[in-house]
């Protein structure tokens, strides 16, 4: 039984990718502020059921008011790189085409 118990508690650990989001989540609800505009990205690139952890904690602490997601996008596997920039992390210039 307390094998059982274990291994259900492992199972549903919170992934560091997941926790980051969540955290972020409730400093910005204590802050009186919203989700980012690329909240949606971040999640994509979590695995589903990590996904649908951060889902229902956003849910459940009022900041996800969006009509509900489909199941296929819940259920989807990540998709890796889709997080969005960081802003801290200023955009490298690109040459213009044709230059030399």
């Amino acid at each position: 039984m307390m094998i059982a118990a274990l291994v259900l508690a492992l199972s549903q650990a919170i992934a560091p990718g997941a926790a980051a989001i969540i955290d972020d989540a409730t400093g910005r609800l204590l802050a009186g502020e919203g989700l980012p505009p690329g909240y949606l990205l971040q999640l994509e690139a979590l695995p589903p059921d990590q996904r649908l952890l951060v889902l229902v904690h956003l849910r459940r602490s009022g900041l996800l008011q969006d009509p509900a997601r489909p199941v296929d996008w819940v259920t989807a596997p990540a998709v890796p790189g889709r997080a969005p920039p960081d802003p801290a992390v200023p955009a490298t210039p690109t040459a213009p085409q044709g230059a030399p």
